[in-house]
């Protein structure tokens, strides 16, 4: 019946010898964690691992740096995966992934345009301001804190290499040992509000009285989930297409990431064999100054939370209380005055080699559309336009066909032997513009693993 589809046939598919498991993995070395410091983890071996499932577990808790409420005295913890500043995968030494700059800013613009698609429960996306989602503690004037006994509050995914890598359920036996190296990120991230108990409070941007506060991390381990099919088949597959063919080829999804300060123009280089997206960050300047949480343009920010409202956690979306954002997660237009001034919004150009992508100088408005049709979704997370501009500003340009990541194809830029240059320029009318912002752009690539016989292993960027 293979001709008639799924709904109106009959079959059944069995598989026999499947057995799973599941591993918390200890860390190469134990003990608190703080600001750039760096996490080892080392994968099981001869076994099937579900790449894509692999979690990072953990505590932290935030450093109250200052000792009034003037230095910054309530500083609150961003989303959990801003933590992570880079993530490396290495396999027998040789470096496979090395991660890209920022990673926690490229999961910010991610999240932007994937509405939703994260757990709060233990990702901490949301910030709370004044009501832990945790535990309903009031904060107050206190640092936001999660690190009781053997607790891990906080689970996030390991980074693009095992979240997009292809097969996911990956055979390790192939493979040599694989070790995987997590740099954390700067105090920065944490927002050194005044008080928790108002808006005011926890928004303060005088930079001036503010000492940055601090972050621990710790009880830090992976869950992995391992499987095992011993019906003799899978293992003879393996075998029989090493032997044909003489490797096996697994896909992901790779970034390079660089900053700049955006005065009009800046220029990137490429020599990716697929060059899929480009990824377009702006921020503002001072973003890694000490300062407070930043509120999300159109939210009701401005609504006073009584000591009272044990219930409301400080989210829109879900209790109706406020949204705010860490600095250097909030993406602003390039734009002196942004509310108010839609007839001056800048034109934005990105061009290869001198070959723009729009074909035309391209707004911000119009950026939007387009870039939520290269991120390949019907909406972003942003509620108006006013919150794009002032708090999710980022464009996309998609190089390769609709889909591809989905059928294991790479169908975006060769741009090997040509070291080709990415220019991304401000164009058109410059009266309200910034010159003296932050961009960060990331060029994500498919990338190609090749796993040899005798675990050897090349790989294809």
């Amino acid at each position: 019946m293979s001709n008639y589809p799924a709904y109106a046939s009959y079959f059944l598919r069995s598989f026999s010898g499947v057995s799973t498991a599941n591993f918390r993995v200890p860390p190469q070395a134990s003990g608190t964690k703080v600001a750039h410091n760096q996490i080892d983890f080392v994968l099981p071996t001869n076994t099937l691992i579900k790449m894509d499932d692999i979690r990072l577990v953990f505590a932290a808790k935030a450093l109250t740096a200052g000792d009034t409420a003037d230095k910054g005295k309530a500083p609150r913890l961003p989303p959990a995966d801003a933590f992570i500043e880079r993530m490396s995968v290495q396999m027998g030494g040789l470096s496979v992934d090395s991660g890209c700059a920022a990673t926690n800013v490229l999961k910010q613009v991610q999240r932007n345009y994937k509405h939703k698609a994260e757990d709060p429960v233990n990702t901490h996306t949301h910030a709370y301001r004044n009501v832990s989602g945790y535990t309903l503690q009031q904060f107050a004037d206190a640092a936001e804190t999660y690190t009781v006994g053997s607790n891990t509050m906080f689970s996030i995914p390991l980074g693009s290499f095992f979240s997009t890598i292809q097969p996911s359920l990956l055979d390790v036996s192939l493979l040599p040992e694989i070790r995987i190296s997590i740099f954390l990120a700067g105090n920065n991230v944490i927002a050194s509000g005044k008080t928790g108990a108002t808006v005011e409070g926890i928004t303060n941007a005088n930079t001036n009285t503010l000492i940055q506060g601090t972050y621990e991390v710790s009880n830090y381990n992976l869950l992995v989930p391992c499987w095992s099919i011993d019906d003799g088949t899978y293992s003879a597959v393996i075998n029989s297409r090493l032997n044909d063919e003489g490797f096996l080829e697994a896909m992901w999804c790779g970034y390079d990431s660089y900053s700049d300060t955006f005065s009009g123009t800046t220029r990137v280089a490429s020599a990716a064999s697929s060059l899929d997206k480009i990824i377009v960050a702006f921020r503002k300047s001072g973003f890694s100054d000490p300062q407070g949480l930043i509120g999300i343009s159109g939210q009701n920010n401005a609504r006073k939370v009584a000591e009272g409202e044990a219930d409301i956690l400080g989210q829109v979306d879900t209790f109706g209380g406020d949204k705010y954002l860490p600095a250097p997660l909030n993406f602003t237009a390039p734009m002196t005055t942004v509310n108010n001034k839609l007839n001056e919004e800048p034109n934005i150009s990105i061009s290869i080699n001198n070959v723009r992508y729009p074909q035309f100088d391209c707004p911000l408005s119009q950026w939007y559309v387009l870039s939520a049709q290269a991120m390949e979704v019907p909406r972003t997370a942003s509620e108006s336009y006013v919150e794009y501009l002032n708090n999710r500003c980022n464009i996309v340009t998609k190089l390769n066909l609709p889909g591809s990541s989905g059928m294991r194809a790479k169908s975006g830029l060769d741009l090997r032997g040509s070291n080709s240059s990415i220019l991304v320029s401000r164009v058109g009318d410059a009266t309200n513009v910034t010159s003296n912002g932050n961009v960060v752009v990331f060029l994500e690539s498919s990338r190609v693993l090749r796993i040899g016989q005798g675990k050897t292993i090349q790989t294809i960027l």
